[in-house]
């Protein structure tokens, strides 16, 4: 997939471009990218992407949520889809400036080569906003495309979003999180070295730093996979609190105890599939009793991906 970050005159000749954030690449998100997929095979043009790599509210509001996929987490699942160009900008106050018919013009049209614009029915655009799916059709006829706009994908009756996936996972339902990404929550990250605690009682843990901006699910006791720089996935217990046993953490830890695996991977790039809550974070009154928790926290995950493998092989919830 070719990404361009730079907005140039003829980056794509012919295009059938998808537009919009697409933070989580959820249900809806992928409405709007299939159209845009299949209205690059219709039209024999390319099936390109419009995304921005900051949240839009960094700059209009002063302040992002927090996320659920970081640039390299969305361009990765948008090609999964079939998208084969992206033009991956940062939502900078001189672009925010632009009147909605320059931004057609100039980025959809002259840079991109529009044939064909997929978006969502709240799509907005251009200066304060002023620019919607009833305006991009008006431009669409002087400019030579057309306009699909995706409808709401509800679940259980309410509509699927990123803010509502961000609820899920900030009460630490990761099951509905997982149902209404239609995937697996992921969160990547390198291994940094802990204090060595968990291999001295039995359970060495891999001690994941990820990027500040993600969201990790509610303090809290997960099964999961972790999946190895080299694609490997493992099944595992991951581990999100302040150690209150210990009392050594004043901010959230995450760490990952893979089943059945030995091997030291400090400084390697992981990233961990949330599958299924276990239980809340809790203190211990000693040694001896956290580590039966933990060998019954391991049992119990072993017996939930035993399960869930029967109904979804891929743990990474991966689409066509």
């Amino acid at each position: 997939m070719e990404t361009f970050l730079e907005i140039k005159p003829h980056l794509v000749k012919n295009s059938a471009l998808a537009l919009g954030f697409f933070d989580g690449v959820h249900p809806g998100h992928q409405s709007v990218i299939r159209t845009a997929v299949a209205e690059a095979k219709a039209l024999g043009v390319t099936p390109a992407l419009i995304t921005f790599k900051e949240h839009p509210r960094a700059l209009t509001l002063g302040k992002s949520p927090p996320l659920l996929t970081l640039p390299e987490q969305r361009l990765e699942l948008c090609e999964q889809m079939g998208i084969e160009a992206v033009l991956l900008l940062s939502f900078t106050e001189k672009l925010c400036r632009l009147a909605p018919e320059d931004y057609v013009r100039q980025v959809l049209v002259e840079c991109m080569g529009a044939r064909s614009l997929s978006v969502g029915y709240n799509h907005r655009f251009g200066r304060n906003r002023e620019g919607d799916p009833g305006l991009l059709r008006e431009l669409g006829k002087n400019m030579n495309f057309s306009v699909h706009v995706a409808g709401e994908v509800l679940m259980d009756g309410t509509e699927i979003s990123s803010s509502r996936i961000r609820e899920a996972l900030g009460a630490g339902s990761i099951e509905l999180a997982n149902k209404l990404l239609g995937r697996l929550y992921s969160v990547p990250g390198v291994v940094g070295r802990g204090d060595g605690r968990g291999r001295t009682i039995g359970f060495p843990t891999a001690n994941l730093a990820s990027a500040p901006e993600l969201i990790l699910p509610a303090r809290g006791v997960y099964s999961g996979y972790c999946v190895l720089e080299q694609g490997t996935s493992h099944p595992c217990v991951i581990n999100i609190g302040l150690r209150p046993t210990f009392g050594d953490h004043l901010a959230p830890a995450t760490e990952v105890h893979i089943l059945d695996f030995d091997r030291e991977l400090y400084g390697s790039n992981i990233t961990v599939r949330f599958s299924r809550f276990i239980r809340a974070e809790r203190k211990f009154d000693g040694v001896e009793s956290l580590v039966k928790q933990i060998t019954a926290d391991c049992e119990l995950a072993g017996r939930q991906l035993a399960e869930d493998s029967m109904v979804a092989p891929d743990p990474a919830g991966s689409f066509s």
